[in-house]
């Protein structure tokens, strides 16, 4: 035993030694090439000559390692004032391991090329006048053609006068890492606060100036890189050329000659902070991940705008998770919390992962205006679930304004988009500015799925009011959109402020389907107002009874499937209005218990518009523009581009634009057939005010027909074909019933149409109209052949019929399953 605790611990000291080593044996030292000059003392190296051509001053090392604690010090022992770049190379083929400290005092821009590799460790700083730029390219090119080349000493060592334009790298470039123990910033809540920073260590430059570390890939394992109102540049470059671009703090980095790039990633809480007025960050690799709760981070303090951070990855950016304690997420942040305006997210990558708690999140908590978000990733992008340590944190991808400041917009692009587990995508204002417009383009598909399991935050595209800010539009435009299992598609106001439209175009399908597994919380589509919780109530001060008013709703597409209690909404539980619903398709169905509301608690109920070729409501479904308390029932218009083909509502199935103390709403159903099964109710009452109207209109006739008089006389039997289901026949009688007075015109001053409106319906007729009349099916010993159109005879009788003079054809769509009236 004892034998075996020495081997551990002879590892394990052999494990540390390898880990350390790279610091504790390192050094600096000239490779001869330049007039370069180290001399040591104690633990810190004093680097004189070198070559000076113009405002260039040149350094070759053979190897260039500080040890922990050390420091390297460019001293200018000749009072040189006119130096802007201290450009050194290192040709020694070592890694250059760098845990202590980088000092000048020329005040110049300082320029490190190693292409083996360079690591910064835990102890790195940097103090020096101007930007860094530490890299693991071959060479620095120059403006008149010249390089300083890392990898061929052959060239001649003449020393150019021109600025450095460029950077070249070879096949396989090294790896840059930095390492450190974390940011250490807090954050009072992980949703709602603003980021408190302090003063980091690791690489620091001064204000306004640029920090770049450009090379193979790049790895940040806590390490922690600032530039304060300045610049920060991460470059992962496989082969080829990256562009310096001089400005007045540094450099700005192109990407146009790179040949492949490679990977990036942040870890254990690293930070890469430009956080100040003009603040800007990019980042250009194949892959970028972020984790761990490390941040990328502007936050603007002050009076003047910050510039955007800019992510491009060829394949993919992740942003995932949280700290240990789940209070700072992962997280792309620029907000501001002065009155200068927060600067934009850009991202530009193939596929688009947010999970774990991770954000992507530009805000304001001030007046100052939030930057606006674009996220395109042309393959996919998934926002899904939340932190593993904290459930209340979920994935999201947002802007957000908690001040008097405006919400930037929120714009996602993609081919798939999937947002699950109580992920969501918003734009939301929590203050009295505006929130910011949400628009999703997916140019595959759109789904929407579940909630979180613990605490039911829904997954959902959500553009969202809590207090008095109107609430930003919501703009969806995919060939197929599915919300289910609790998702949600929503403009809600939880206070005074206004909820938004919702704009849906799908060209080919629109999915509204079930509830929250084990729950009743349907998915849905909306524009609503909702009763804010408990909590919410005491974080914002929000009224218990929200008095914004919902918006409009607005879906074009071919099919809309809403089932099993999904709901396309424009409620409001609040005092506010509903909004009005307005839908464009095909076909509509609604199935076992799906909806389309426009109802109120107290407001006035909104309208519904259905443009439709199809409508078939089944199975305990609806349509309802009901208003309580004083408010009027909303309108109902069914109607197509032509009148609808068919309306059917079977079992149970119901349209109410009812009211309780005010008016009911008026209910207008153009269609050329009407089926309704006798347990299904279209009523547009009141409970303690006046009625509303229900109205079916037929198609008209052509302007050169006569209008026909129509007998007052109740239509005979045998003048009438009807055709009863045979399963159901014995058991209950169908009748034939006359909508519009027994084949009078649909109102007396019109001509009587050529395709009547018929129903089934049972008798009396009390839900549909007081001009309905309805004959009873003779009793026959067999049933008549089934009917294949209608036509009108000379008493101007509407007869379905299997053999007419001129049939008009028509398909109910309904099949013998369909035809059952329980």
């Amino acid at each position: 035993m004892g034998i075996t605790l020495r081997i551990l611990s002879a590892a394990s000291v052999y494990l540390y030694c390898l880990l350390t080593s790279s610091f504790v044996q390192a050094q600096i030292s000239s490779d001869g090439t330049v007039p370069t000059n180290v001399d040591r003392s104690g633990n810190v190296f004093e680097i004189t000559g070198g070559t000076q051509a113009g405002s260039n001053l040149f350094h070759s090392f053979k190897e260039f390692s500080i040890p922990t604690g050390s420091e390297a010090f460019f001293r200018n022992t000749t009072n040189l004032n006119n130096i802007n770049y201290i450009i050194n190379r290192v040709t020694g083929g070592s890694i250059s391991n760098i845990d202590g400290l980088i000092r000048e005092n020329y005040g110049a821009n300082f320029i490190l090329i190693n292409p083996s590799g360079i690591n910064f460790g835990p102890n790195a700083q940097l103090n020096i006048g101007g930007s860094f730029l530490g890299s693991t390219a071959s060479s620095v090119k120059f403006a008149d053609g010249v390089e300083f080349s890392a990898t061929n000493l052959q060239v001649r060592p003449l020393l150019t006068i021109s600025v450095p334009v460029g950077l070249q790298f070879g096949q396989n470039p090294g790896t840059i890492r930095v390492q450190g123990t974390g940011q250490g910033f807090t954050i009072a809540d992980p949703t709602f606060s603003p980021v408190t920073r302090n003063t980091s260590t690791g690489l620091r430059v001064q204000p306004n100036q640029t920090l770049a570390l450009v090379g193979g890939n790049i790895s940040i394992d806590g390490g922690t890189l600032t530039a304060e109102g300045g610049r920060v540049e991460l470059g992962s470059v496989a082969q080829g050329q990256v562009s310096l671009n001089p400005t007045s703090g540094g450099w700005t980095l192109g990407y146009q000659g790179a040949v492949g790039f490679k990977d990036i990633e942040m870890r254990s809480q690293a930070l890469v902070d430009a956080s100040g007025s003009g603040g800007s960050i990019q980042v250009q690799g194949q892959n970028f991940s972020i984790s761990d709760g490390s941040l990328v981070l502007i936050q603007n303090q002050g009076f003047q705008p910050t510039g955007a951070i800019q992510v491009n990855a060829t394949e993919s950016v992740k942003v995932s998770g949280t700290n240990a304690d789940g209070k700072i997420r992962s997280s792309l942040t620029n907000e501001t919390v002065g009155a200068g305006r927060a600067g934009d997210i850009n991202i530009s990558t193939k596929r688009l992962v947010v999970e774990g708690g991770g954000t992507v999140l530009a805000r304001t908590f001030s007046s100052g205006t939030g930057g606006n978000l674009n996220a395109n990733a042309s393959e996919s992008i998934q926002v899904n679930g939340v932190s593993a340590v904290n459930p209340s944190v979920s994935s999201f991808i947002a802007t957000a304004t908690f001040g008097s400041g405006d919400s930037g917009n929120n714009t996602v692009s993609t081919g798939r988009l999937t947002v699950t587990g109580g992920g969501t995508i918003v734009s939301t204002t929590y203050g009295t500015g505006r929130g910011g417009n949400l628009n999703v383009n997916a140019t595959d598909s759109i789904e929407i799925t579940g909630v979180e399991p613990k605490f039911f935050i829904p997954s959902g595209l959500l553009t969202t009011t809590v207090v008095a800010g109107d609430a930003g539009n919501l703009t969806v435009s995919t060939p197929r959109l599915t919300v289910r299992d609790g998702g949600r598609v929503d403009a809600s106001t939880f206070g005074s402020g206004l909820a938004a439209n919702v704009i849906i175009n799908a060209r080919e399908f629109v999915e509204v389907k079930g509830t929250v597994p084990g729950a009743i919380n349907p998915s849905l589509i909306g524009s609503s107002g909702i009763l804010p919780d408990q909590a919410l109530q005491q974080a914002f001060r929000t009224p218990a009874v929200p008095s914004g008013a919902a918006q409009n709703v607005t879906i074009n597409t071919g099919q809309l499937r809403v089932t099993d209690g999904g709901q396309v909404t424009v409620r409001n539980q609040g005092s506010g209005n509903a909004g009005n619903a307005r839908i464009n398709a095909r076909s509509i169905l609604l199935d076992n218990g799906g909806s389309i509301t426009a109802a109120t608690q107290s407001g006035e109920g909104g309208n519904i518009i259905l443009e439709t070729g199809s409508l078939q409501i089944r199975h305990g479904s609806q349509i309802s523009a009901q208003a309580g308390g004083t408010g009027n029932g909303g309108n109902i218009t069914i109607t197509g581009n032509s009148p609808a083909d068919s309306v059917v509502l079977l079992e149970n199935s119901k349209i109410t634009a009812n009211a309780f103390e005010g008016r009911g709403g008026n209910i207008q159903i153009n269609t050329q057939g009407l089926f309704v099964c006798p347990e299904c109710q279209i009523t547009a009452t009141s409970q303690l005010g006046l009625d509303g109207a229900v109205q079916f209109i037929t198609p008209d006739i052509a302007a050169n027909q006569e209008a026909i008089d129509v007998p007052q006389e109740i239509v005979q039997p045998e003048e009438v074909v009807a055709q009863v289901c045979t399963a159901k026949k014995e058991q209950d009688r169908s009748e034939f019933t006359i909508t519009g007075r027994g084949g009078l015109p649909p109102r007396p001053s019109e001509p009587l149409s050529s395709k009547a409106l018929v129903s089934f319906e049972p008798s009396p007729a009390e839900n549909i109209s007081r001009s309905i009349r309805t004959v009873e099916e003779p009793e026959t010993s067999e049933l008549p052949p089934p009917a294949l159109g209608w036509y009108v005879n000379a008493k101007g009788t509407v007869v379905l019929s299997a053999n007419a003079p001129i049939v008009t054809p028509y398909a109910s769509g309904l099949t013998a399953s369909l035809c059952h009236a329980h």
